[in-house]
Protein backbone atom coordinates (compact mmCIF):
# COMPACT_ATOMS: atom_id res chain seq x y z
CA UNK A 1 0.00 0.00 0.00
CA UNK A 2 1.44 3.58 -0.93
CA UNK A 3 2.14 5.55 2.27
CA UNK A 4 1.20 9.41 2.13
CA UNK A 5 2.41 11.96 4.35
CA UNK A 6 -0.21 14.50 5.16
CA UNK A 7 0.69 17.78 6.75
CA UNK A 8 -2.41 20.08 7.33
CA UNK A 9 -2.64 22.16 10.19
CA UNK A 10 -6.07 22.17 10.27
CA UNK A 11 -7.46 19.41 12.20
CA UNK A 12 -11.07 18.86 10.39
CA UNK A 13 -9.79 18.88 7.10
CA UNK A 14 -6.62 16.87 7.66
CA UNK A 15 -9.05 14.33 9.10
CA UNK A 16 -10.98 14.74 6.06
CA UNK A 17 -8.49 14.54 3.23
CA UNK A 18 -7.37 11.30 5.81
CA UNK A 19 -10.33 9.53 5.21
CA UNK A 20 -10.64 10.21 1.20
CA UNK A 21 -7.59 9.11 0.50
CA UNK A 22 -7.87 6.41 2.54
CA UNK A 23 -10.92 5.31 1.02
CA UNK A 24 -9.28 5.71 -2.54
CA UNK A 25 -6.61 2.50 -0.74
CA UNK A 26 -3.60 4.74 0.44
CA UNK A 27 -2.20 4.52 3.95
CA UNK A 28 -1.97 8.33 5.33
CA UNK A 29 0.32 9.01 8.09
CA UNK A 30 -0.92 12.99 9.31
CA UNK A 31 0.92 15.13 10.76
CA UNK A 32 -0.19 18.84 12.12
CA UNK A 33 2.58 21.51 11.53
CA UNK A 34 5.55 21.53 9.22
CA UNK A 35 7.71 20.66 11.76
CA UNK A 36 6.28 17.17 12.66
CA UNK A 37 5.55 16.50 9.11
CA UNK A 38 9.19 17.70 8.66
CA UNK A 39 10.00 14.64 11.16
CA UNK A 40 7.79 12.04 10.06
CA UNK A 41 8.65 12.68 6.56
CA UNK A 42 12.60 11.96 7.66
CA UNK A 43 11.09 8.67 9.64
CA UNK A 44 8.35 7.14 7.29
CA UNK A 45 9.61 7.81 3.87
CA UNK A 46 6.58 8.09 2.15
CA UNK A 47 5.97 7.85 -1.74
CA UNK A 48 4.03 11.17 -1.80
CA UNK A 49 3.98 14.24 0.66
CA UNK A 50 0.88 16.13 0.90
CA UNK A 51 1.24 19.60 2.77
CA UNK A 52 -0.38 22.70 3.66
CA UNK A 53 1.82 26.43 2.81
CA UNK A 54 0.29 28.28 5.40
CA UNK A 55 1.20 26.52 9.20
CA UNK A 56 2.42 27.79 12.13
CA UNK A 57 6.49 27.60 13.06
CA UNK A 58 7.59 25.61 9.48
CA UNK A 59 5.53 26.52 7.06
CA UNK A 60 5.25 23.79 3.92
CA UNK A 61 7.71 26.14 1.71
CA UNK A 62 10.18 26.35 5.02
CA UNK A 63 9.67 22.34 5.39
CA UNK A 64 9.94 21.29 1.21
CA UNK A 65 13.01 23.18 1.83
CA UNK A 66 14.43 21.74 5.01
CA UNK A 67 13.75 18.31 3.38
CA UNK A 68 15.91 19.28 0.08
CA UNK A 69 19.06 19.56 2.12
CA UNK A 70 18.24 16.44 4.55
CA UNK A 71 19.21 14.38 1.05
CA UNK A 72 18.23 13.92 -2.27
CA UNK A 73 15.99 10.84 -0.99
CA UNK A 74 13.53 13.23 0.51
CA UNK A 75 14.02 15.74 -2.36
CA UNK A 76 12.74 13.18 -4.77
CA UNK A 77 9.59 12.42 -2.72
CA UNK A 78 6.75 13.38 -5.28
CA UNK A 79 5.33 16.71 -3.52
CA UNK A 80 1.85 18.44 -3.85
CA UNK A 81 0.73 21.55 -2.44
CA UNK A 82 -2.00 22.42 -0.73
CA UNK A 83 -3.45 25.96 -0.22
CA UNK A 84 -6.14 28.54 0.13
CA UNK A 85 -4.08 30.65 -1.81
CA UNK A 86 -4.84 30.25 -5.57
CA UNK A 87 -2.24 33.24 -6.44
CA UNK A 88 -0.16 32.71 -9.35
CA UNK A 89 2.80 34.18 -6.98
CA UNK A 90 2.47 31.21 -4.29
CA UNK A 91 1.73 28.66 -7.46
CA UNK A 92 5.32 29.61 -9.00
CA UNK A 93 7.02 29.75 -5.63
CA UNK A 94 5.56 26.39 -4.76
CA UNK A 95 6.67 25.24 -8.09
CA UNK A 96 10.49 26.79 -7.33
CA UNK A 97 10.61 24.75 -4.28
CA UNK A 98 9.93 21.74 -5.91
CA UNK A 99 6.22 20.87 -5.93
CA UNK A 100 5.14 18.81 -8.37
CA UNK A 101 1.31 19.94 -8.32
CA UNK A 102 -0.45 22.63 -6.62
CA UNK A 103 -4.33 22.12 -5.54
CA UNK A 104 -6.26 24.45 -4.15
CA UNK A 105 -8.90 24.83 -1.31
CA UNK A 106 -11.75 23.43 -1.64
CA UNK A 107 -10.14 20.85 -2.18
CA UNK A 108 -11.59 18.71 -5.72
CA UNK A 109 -10.72 15.03 -3.79
CA UNK A 110 -11.52 13.81 -7.03
CA UNK A 111 -8.76 15.55 -8.67
CA UNK A 112 -6.39 14.86 -5.71
CA UNK A 113 -6.95 11.46 -5.43
CA UNK A 114 -6.03 11.02 -9.34
CA UNK A 115 -2.56 13.08 -8.90
CA UNK A 116 -1.45 11.06 -5.84
CA UNK A 117 -2.34 8.04 -8.66
CA UNK A 118 -0.32 9.32 -11.14
CA UNK A 119 2.80 10.86 -8.77
CA UNK A 120 3.04 6.93 -7.23
CA UNK A 121 2.23 5.13 -10.12
CA UNK A 122 6.22 4.91 -10.07
CA UNK A 123 6.28 3.84 -6.15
Amino acid sequence: MLRIALVEDEADLRELIQEELEDAGFEVHPAADGKQGYDLILHLKPDLILSDINMPGMNGFQMRRALQEAGMEHAETPFIFISAFADQTDIAEGLVVGADHYVTKPIDFDALIAWARKLTSAA
